[in-house]
């Protein structure tokens, strides 16, 4: 059975790997010589590890190791460990087009502000806009309660600030 090797994309990737052979990317590497050094230095002295190569110019780690010895799930926590990267592989991140929404958001939002002269903001326009829909479907069919609801999440943008 193929022991497991996990991959952390843009932290330390596996890039390709053989039984007791394994590349990695490791970002923080690039540049870094002397993290490069410390990195290799700290695997070398690990049992079971007989061979490191380490290319910061572009953060590529071979490591030959001995899967009898040393199981790839163990290889890769010490190198997170020694790197001190065991946190970063927790936070939070947001992925590239949460980022350009977010942008553009922020660019409708600044363009509505500015051409209403500070008067709305993007919320409130919002807001607005599930308040006078929510009216009209209220209107056209009071048992419905589509129109109360969009009325709600109107009163809740304009009261609590959309939070």
């Amino acid at each position: 059975m193929d022991k497991v090797m996990p991959s952390f994309y843009g932290i330390v990737e596996v890039k390709h790997r053989l039984s007791g052979r394994v590349r990695l990317k490791i970002e923080s590497l690039i540049g870094d010589e002397e993290t490069s050094r410390y990195l290799e230095e700290k695997l070398k002295q690990v049992n079971g590890i007989y061979e490191v190569s380490i290319n910061n110019l572009i953060g590529s780690v071979l490591v030959k190791y001995d899967e009898n010895i040393i199981e790839p799930m163990i290889l890769m926590g010490v190198i997170l460990n020694v790197l001190g990267l065991e946190e970063k592989i927790f936070e939070k991140k947001s992925g590239t087009l949460h980022g350009i929404m977010k942008e553009a958001i922020d660019m409708i939002d600044l363009t509505i502000y500015n051409k209403t002269k500070g008067i709305l903001d993007l919320k409130t326009v919002i807001a607005l806009f599930f308040i006078g829909y929510g009216a009209k479907k209220l209107r056209q069919n009071p048992i419905m309660p589509n129109g109360v609801n969009l009325l709600w999440w109107g009163y809740n943008i304009v009261s609590r600030g959309g939070n």
